[in-house]
């Protein structure tokens, strides 16, 4: 858990002593149920992991949503912080994939990035091949989409490509002598 911010409602409202599970894209929204309801419906879209806070009076939400958990009030701070870390590690774990559809840009939970020729190329089979290991030939030939890069120029270009996504949560490790996995990060 990041220990920089308080963990923040929709609404702006602070919850003292209860920190901000974050790992980029992976922060946990707190929604209050039911008044959020709407609020709650576009979180879901955008694949956002939530945690609702229920009213003491109103009945418990029905989710199945890896994204989603949900906790009656009032709520002692430390069932909290077990809800938020736990919302926040599943969404990490069970992350859909992003999307490269070939109009230069990576999307990855309601969030995009503008990419180059090259990087479109290679984040286009990391994509694919979301979290598992995509070996060197593999790589160098969807680069080879777009020009012939020398192995350096791949290396720059898989650099830059990191630095693209990481607003979004996402990285690209180098797996020695194997190749490369885009994953949460």
């Amino acid at each position: 858990m990041s220990q920089s911010a308080l963990l923040r409602s929709t609404d702006g409202t602070a919850y003292p002593g209860v920190l901000r599970a974050a790992s980029g894209a992976s922060d946990v929204v707190i929604v209050r149920w039911p008044e959020e309801a709407a609020t709650l419906e576009r979180l879901r879209t955008l694949g956002q992991p939530r945690l609702l806070l229920v009213a003491p009076d109103a009945a418990a939400p029905a989710t199945d949503d890896c994204d989603e958990d949900w906790i009656r009030l009032p709520a002692e701070d430390a069932d909290m912080r077990v809800r938020i870390s736990t919302v926040a590690a599943r969404a990490a774990r069970h992350a859909q994939p992003p999307e490269v559809k070939g109009d230069g840009r990576l999307t990855f939970r309601g969030h995009w990035v503008g990419l180059t020729g090259i990087e479109e190329s290679v984040a286009h089979v990391l994509s694919e091949h979301f979290g598992e290991v995509v070996d060197h030939p593999t790589v160098q030939a969807a680069a080879s989409v777009v020009r012939q890069p020398s192995p350096n120029a791949l290396r720059v270009s898989i650099s830059r490509l990191r630095k693209r996504i990481a607003p979004l949560g996402l990285v690209v490790r180098r797996v020695h002598n194997r190749g490369y996995v885009m994953d949460v990060g």
